[in-house]
Protein backbone atom coordinates (compact mmCIF):
# COMPACT_ATOMS: atom_id res chain seq x y z
CA UNK A 1 0.00 0.00 0.00
CA UNK A 2 2.76 2.26 0.92
CA UNK A 3 4.52 1.90 -2.36
CA UNK A 4 1.21 2.34 -3.95
CA UNK A 5 0.72 5.53 -2.81
CA UNK A 6 4.28 6.53 -3.00
CA UNK A 7 4.09 6.19 -6.69
CA UNK A 8 0.45 7.67 -7.21
CA UNK A 9 2.52 10.75 -5.26
CA UNK A 10 5.33 10.80 -8.09
CA UNK A 11 2.70 10.60 -10.76
CA UNK A 12 0.45 13.26 -9.55
CA UNK A 13 3.97 15.18 -9.15
CA UNK A 14 5.03 14.55 -12.75
CA UNK A 15 1.55 15.33 -14.22
CA UNK A 16 1.36 18.69 -12.17
CA UNK A 17 4.66 19.36 -13.60
CA UNK A 18 4.37 19.09 -16.96
CA UNK A 19 0.93 20.95 -16.74
CA UNK A 20 3.03 24.20 -14.81
CA UNK A 21 5.86 24.06 -17.86
CA UNK A 22 2.97 23.91 -20.33
CA UNK A 23 1.02 26.82 -18.61
CA UNK A 24 4.75 28.21 -18.22
CA UNK A 25 5.95 27.77 -22.06
CA UNK A 26 2.20 29.75 -23.28
CA UNK A 27 2.81 32.45 -20.71
CA UNK A 28 6.59 33.15 -22.39
CA UNK A 29 4.80 32.70 -25.70
CA UNK A 30 2.92 35.88 -24.87
CA UNK A 31 4.72 38.16 -22.97
CA UNK A 32 5.75 41.18 -24.26
CA UNK A 33 9.01 41.42 -25.97
CA UNK A 34 10.88 44.96 -26.06
CA UNK A 35 11.43 46.00 -29.68
CA UNK A 36 9.00 43.53 -30.90
CA UNK A 37 5.05 42.99 -31.46
CA UNK A 38 4.16 39.60 -31.05
CA UNK A 39 0.79 37.64 -31.30
CA UNK A 40 -0.71 34.55 -32.53
CA UNK A 41 -4.20 34.45 -34.94
CA UNK A 42 -7.10 32.47 -35.09
CA UNK A 43 -10.06 31.66 -36.94
CA UNK A 44 -13.67 31.50 -36.22
CA UNK A 45 -12.97 27.82 -34.33
CA UNK A 46 -10.25 29.15 -32.69
CA UNK A 47 -7.45 26.97 -34.69
CA UNK A 48 -4.27 28.59 -35.90
CA UNK A 49 -4.44 30.66 -38.66
CA UNK A 50 -1.39 30.01 -40.96
CA UNK A 51 0.07 32.68 -44.02
CA UNK A 52 -2.38 35.30 -42.71
CA UNK A 53 -0.91 38.90 -42.83
CA UNK A 54 0.10 41.19 -40.54
CA UNK A 55 1.27 44.81 -40.45
CA UNK A 56 2.91 47.02 -37.85
CA UNK A 57 2.51 50.77 -39.12
CA UNK A 58 4.40 53.88 -37.53
CA UNK A 59 3.01 57.35 -38.07
CA UNK A 60 4.74 60.48 -36.53
CA UNK A 61 2.74 63.65 -35.88
CA UNK A 62 4.35 66.39 -36.21
CA UNK A 63 7.12 65.30 -38.70
CA UNK A 64 5.19 63.05 -41.68
CA UNK A 65 6.92 60.12 -41.55
CA UNK A 66 5.16 57.24 -42.02
CA UNK A 67 6.52 53.49 -42.58
CA UNK A 68 4.91 49.76 -42.13
CA UNK A 69 6.46 46.19 -41.95
CA UNK A 70 4.84 43.33 -42.66
CA UNK A 71 4.95 39.22 -41.39
CA UNK A 72 3.25 36.38 -42.49
CA UNK A 73 2.29 33.74 -39.77
CA UNK A 74 3.70 30.62 -39.35
CA UNK A 75 1.71 27.13 -39.13
CA UNK A 76 1.22 27.98 -35.20
CA UNK A 77 -0.54 31.08 -36.62
CA UNK A 78 2.28 33.03 -34.64
CA UNK A 79 3.70 36.20 -35.89
CA UNK A 80 6.64 38.44 -34.97
CA UNK A 81 7.82 42.05 -35.81
CA UNK A 82 10.62 43.90 -34.83
CA UNK A 83 9.42 47.77 -34.31
CA UNK A 84 12.30 49.11 -32.01
CA UNK A 85 13.40 52.08 -34.46
CA UNK A 86 12.37 54.36 -34.81
CA UNK A 87 11.12 55.35 -31.64
CA UNK A 88 7.64 56.32 -31.20
CA UNK A 89 4.01 54.64 -31.53
CA UNK A 90 2.55 51.83 -33.97
CA UNK A 91 -0.31 50.49 -34.02
CA UNK A 92 -0.89 46.02 -35.73
CA UNK A 93 -3.23 45.50 -38.26
CA UNK A 94 -4.32 41.76 -39.79
CA UNK A 95 -5.73 40.25 -42.44
CA UNK A 96 -6.59 36.72 -43.79
CA UNK A 97 -7.64 35.91 -47.67
CA UNK A 98 -10.54 33.88 -48.10
CA UNK A 99 -11.59 31.67 -50.90
CA UNK A 100 -14.95 31.66 -51.81
CA UNK A 101 -16.31 29.69 -54.89
CA UNK A 102 -12.64 30.24 -56.36
CA UNK A 103 -12.73 34.30 -55.63
CA UNK A 104 -10.25 35.10 -53.02
CA UNK A 105 -11.82 37.66 -50.43
CA UNK A 106 -9.49 39.55 -47.95
CA UNK A 107 -11.07 39.93 -44.52
CA UNK A 108 -9.52 42.44 -41.62
CA UNK A 109 -8.99 40.22 -38.48
CA UNK A 110 -10.32 41.72 -34.81
CA UNK A 111 -7.88 42.28 -32.70
CA UNK A 112 -8.17 41.69 -28.48
CA UNK A 113 -6.53 45.10 -27.96
CA UNK A 114 -6.33 48.39 -30.93
CA UNK A 115 -4.39 50.39 -28.64
CA UNK A 116 -1.12 52.06 -29.95
CA UNK A 117 1.97 51.44 -28.14
CA UNK A 118 5.43 52.46 -27.64
CA UNK A 119 7.52 50.47 -30.34
CA UNK A 120 10.94 50.38 -28.26
CA UNK A 121 8.55 48.71 -25.21
CA UNK A 122 6.90 46.02 -27.38
CA UNK A 123 3.79 44.49 -27.14
CA UNK A 124 1.41 41.09 -27.53
CA UNK A 125 -1.13 41.63 -30.22
CA UNK A 126 -3.56 38.66 -30.76
CA UNK A 127 -6.56 38.55 -33.46
CA UNK A 128 -9.35 36.47 -34.29
CA UNK A 129 -11.60 36.12 -37.26
CA UNK A 130 -15.36 37.21 -36.77
CA UNK A 131 -17.78 38.57 -39.36
CA UNK A 132 -19.82 41.37 -38.22
CA UNK A 133 -22.38 43.31 -39.66
CA UNK A 134 -20.98 46.91 -38.52
CA UNK A 135 -18.03 47.67 -36.27
CA UNK A 136 -17.04 50.98 -34.00
CA UNK A 137 -14.13 52.19 -37.18
CA UNK A 138 -16.40 50.19 -39.88
CA UNK A 139 -20.35 50.94 -40.42
CA UNK A 140 -19.90 48.08 -43.10
CA UNK A 141 -18.72 45.47 -40.46
CA UNK A 142 -16.18 42.63 -41.82
CA UNK A 143 -17.20 40.30 -44.35
CA UNK A 144 -19.05 40.72 -47.71
CA UNK A 145 -21.77 43.09 -48.81
CA UNK A 146 -25.74 42.04 -50.06
CA UNK A 147 -26.83 45.25 -51.84
CA UNK A 148 -30.34 45.15 -52.94
CA UNK A 149 -31.61 47.88 -55.19
CA UNK A 150 -35.41 48.14 -56.27
CA UNK A 151 -36.26 47.40 -59.86
CA UNK A 152 -36.88 49.67 -62.36
CA UNK A 153 -40.63 50.69 -62.37
CA UNK A 154 -40.91 48.95 -58.98
CA UNK A 155 -41.66 51.35 -55.88
CA UNK A 156 -41.65 49.06 -52.76
CA UNK A 157 -40.31 50.39 -50.29
CA UNK A 158 -37.06 48.62 -49.16
CA UNK A 159 -37.15 49.82 -45.52
CA UNK A 160 -40.40 47.55 -45.27
CA UNK A 161 -38.39 44.51 -47.10
CA UNK A 162 -36.52 41.17 -45.32
CA UNK A 163 -34.14 38.77 -46.99
CA UNK A 164 -33.16 35.70 -46.43
CA UNK A 165 -29.57 34.04 -47.28
CA UNK A 166 -29.36 30.21 -47.25
CA UNK A 167 -25.62 28.94 -47.26
CA UNK A 168 -25.28 26.77 -50.89
CA UNK A 169 -22.98 24.64 -48.82
CA UNK A 170 -24.64 24.21 -45.78
CA UNK A 171 -25.40 26.13 -42.64
CA UNK A 172 -27.69 28.59 -40.54
CA UNK A 173 -30.29 30.92 -42.81
CA UNK A 174 -29.43 34.73 -42.15
CA UNK A 175 -32.59 36.72 -42.23
CA UNK A 176 -31.94 40.48 -41.89
CA UNK A 177 -34.15 43.66 -42.86
CA UNK A 178 -32.51 46.08 -45.05
CA UNK A 179 -30.50 48.72 -44.22
CA UNK A 180 -29.87 51.98 -45.55
CA UNK A 181 -25.83 53.16 -46.36
CA UNK A 182 -23.92 54.86 -48.57
CA UNK A 183 -23.87 52.15 -50.50
CA UNK A 184 -27.86 51.53 -50.91
CA UNK A 185 -29.41 49.14 -48.83
CA UNK A 186 -27.11 46.37 -47.49
CA UNK A 187 -27.03 43.31 -45.35
CA UNK A 188 -23.43 43.27 -43.99
CA UNK A 189 -20.88 41.07 -42.25
CA UNK A 190 -21.43 37.70 -44.47
CA UNK A 191 -19.20 34.65 -45.02
CA UNK A 192 -17.23 34.20 -48.02
CA UNK A 193 -19.70 31.48 -49.57
CA UNK A 194 -22.30 31.41 -52.22
CA UNK A 195 -25.84 31.86 -50.96
CA UNK A 196 -29.59 31.48 -52.08
CA UNK A 197 -31.62 34.83 -52.00
CA UNK A 198 -34.85 35.19 -51.39
CA UNK A 199 -36.65 38.51 -50.68
CA UNK A 200 -40.34 39.34 -48.81
CA UNK A 201 -42.00 42.55 -48.57
CA UNK A 202 -44.03 42.26 -45.65
CA UNK A 203 -44.20 38.89 -45.49
CA UNK A 204 -45.20 38.29 -48.99
CA UNK A 205 -42.37 36.85 -51.61
CA UNK A 206 -40.74 38.63 -54.20
CA UNK A 207 -39.01 38.05 -56.77
CA UNK A 208 -35.18 38.70 -57.18
CA UNK A 209 -32.51 39.09 -60.15
CA UNK A 210 -29.01 39.76 -60.42
CA UNK A 211 -29.00 43.65 -60.56
CA UNK A 212 -29.38 45.10 -63.92
CA UNK A 213 -26.43 46.00 -66.26
CA UNK A 214 -25.91 47.06 -69.65
CA UNK A 215 -24.05 43.84 -70.53
CA UNK A 216 -26.84 41.88 -68.21
CA UNK A 217 -30.81 41.56 -68.07
CA UNK A 218 -33.10 40.62 -65.69
CA UNK A 219 -33.97 36.94 -64.83
CA UNK A 220 -36.66 37.25 -62.64
CA UNK A 221 -36.72 34.27 -60.33
CA UNK A 222 -38.27 33.68 -56.53
CA UNK A 223 -34.53 33.14 -55.63
CA UNK A 224 -31.23 34.06 -56.60
CA UNK A 225 -27.99 32.22 -55.98
CA UNK A 226 -24.73 33.79 -55.95
CA UNK A 227 -21.78 34.90 -54.27
CA UNK A 228 -19.14 38.29 -54.10
CA UNK A 229 -17.20 40.14 -56.17
CA UNK A 230 -14.17 42.46 -55.27
CA UNK A 231 -16.31 46.38 -56.06
CA UNK A 232 -12.97 47.89 -54.94
CA UNK A 233 -9.63 47.47 -52.50
CA UNK A 234 -11.27 45.79 -49.41
CA UNK A 235 -14.83 45.48 -50.11
CA UNK A 236 -17.02 42.33 -51.92
CA UNK A 237 -20.54 43.02 -52.92
CA UNK A 238 -22.99 40.72 -54.23
CA UNK A 239 -26.10 43.05 -56.29
CA UNK A 240 -29.29 41.88 -56.45
CA UNK A 241 -32.83 43.75 -56.91
CA UNK A 242 -36.28 43.03 -56.26
CA UNK A 243 -39.75 43.28 -57.41
CA UNK A 244 -43.62 42.66 -56.17
CA UNK A 245 -44.85 39.80 -57.97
Amino acid sequence: MQRLILFFAAGSSLVMGIAQAQAQAQAQAQAPVRGAVIGQLLDESGKPLANAEVTARYQSNPGGVSLSRTARTDHHGRYRIEVRQPLGVWTVHATVTLMAEGTPMRVAMTPDNAAPFAGNMGAVRNFRLRFADRTVDDPYGVGGMLVVAAAVGDYTPLDEVTVSLEPVGGGAAIERSLRSTGEGWVVTGLRPQQYQVTARHRGRPMLVSAALTPHRDYDWRSAYVGGFERTSPGIYQMRVEVRSR
